[in-house]
């Protein structure tokens, strides 16, 4: 293999191989690594190499990666130009998977612009040509981003049926632990439809993965969002075991967020059961955690979740100070739901008290 050496020459600096392939592949290893800055140049390199001007699949693969780099950079107009045209260059060549990735990237890049009806518009084209090329892990990346698209225009039945179809393909392809996460989503949107037992289903298929493939973020989301479903499902025994099992599993847990998730279901746990002393000590211990490890969502989370406390305990006065104080940090964090849930849970207490 060739040693990259680099030369200087006027201010930049310009790799010593002049073979456009190699500084392709060279490029892509760097692009792993999450470097784009060096694959920048790398591939800058190969598109002035004669293979980028008389080999087309060449130049096609230096574009298509070149917009990948620039999408790293979030230099959505850059990365848009070298796709288009990769993909025009894909398609003269009849190569319609090459095709196919440049459409699902700049998919993704319009749904990071909150552009979802051109995301969708080039998911269908990059699930046409996907399939016609008979790429299975492909059309499942795809369908992966028409869920995405889904959940968030709020049509989370379209969004479980596209998961669904992506899950087939991961089979399909016989990839395991992307197969996991997708029936984490599949719990997920089954928990948006309110469908709690068909959530736990999904969500200890994917549980089971996550233990097969040592993924311990995996195992920790699975077993937050069981318990949370069956607490809404009124199983707080159900719901108190996962959370023991859990911590057995997960000695020290691997994160202080879910450590403080986990105190969170419990505080839940112990309100719906009626013992408001256990509820509100652990409320305030967690509340305390939270604040030490910067763990801002879940600070407004377990202020909502004492508002719920005073309320239910009749401390009207505390209750809507306390939402008060959650919907002011939802807010700075931008989460919407969690606003208008606790803005909801101020004027039920107002009208309460015909305030």
């Amino acid at each position: 293999m060739k040693t990259l050496t680099k030369e200087q020459t006027g201010t930049s600096y310009r790799s010593g191989i002049r073979d456009g392939a190699a500084l392709l592949d060279l490029a892509r290893g760097w692009l792993k690594q999450g470097n784009p800055v060096v694959a920048l140049e790398l591939l800058k390199s190969a598109l002035d190499t004669p293979e980028a001007d008389h080999d087309r699949t060449v130049r096609a693969g230096i574009l298509k990666e070149t917009g990948r780099a620039l999408m790293m950079q979030s230099d959505w107009t850059g990365a848009e130009r070298c796709y288009v045209e990769a993909e025009r260059l894909f398609l003269d060549l009849d190569d319609c998977k090459g095709a196919s990735e440049c459409a699902r990237n700049r998919a993704n890049m319009c749904f990071q612009q909150g552009r979802y009806r051109d995301a969708e518009e080039l998911c269908e084209k990059a699930l046409g040509w996907a399939s016609t090329a008979g790429q299975h892990e492909l059309r499942a990346t795809i369908l992966n981003t028409v869920a995405a698209i889904k959940s968030a225009t709020g049509d989370h039945r379209g969004a479980l049926k596209s998961f669904k179809l992506c899950l087939a393909d991961f089979q399909a392809s016989g990839n395991l632990i992307r197969q996991g996460y997708v029936l984490l989503n599949i719990g997920l949107a089954e928990i948006e439809l309110r469908d709690f037992t068909a959530a736990v289903d999904s969500l200890n298929d994917a549980l089971a993965i996550a233990l097969s493939e040592k993924d311990l973020t995996l195992v920790e989301i699975c077993y937050q969002h069981i318990a949370r479903c069956y607490l809404e499902q009124k199983e707080t025994v159900l719901a108190r075991s996962v959370i023991d099992t859990a911590r057995k599993i997960l000695p020290g847990l691997n994160s202080r967020a879910l450590e403080v998730e986990l105190a969170l279901i419990e505080c839940r746990i112990l309100r719906v059961s009626g013992d408001f002393d256990a509820a509100e000590q652990l409320a305030k211990e967690s509340y305390r955690k939270a604040v030490e490890h910067k763990l801002a969502a879940l600070q407004a989370d377990l202020l909502c979740e004492q508002g719920h406390l005073h309320r239910e305990s009749g401390r009207i006065d505390i209750a809507e100070a306390t939402y008060n104080a959650a919907a002011a940090q939802y807010r700075q964090l931008g989460v919407d739901r969690g606003f208008q849930d606790a803005i909801q849970a101020i004027e039920q207490l107002k009208r309460r008290t015909d305030r």
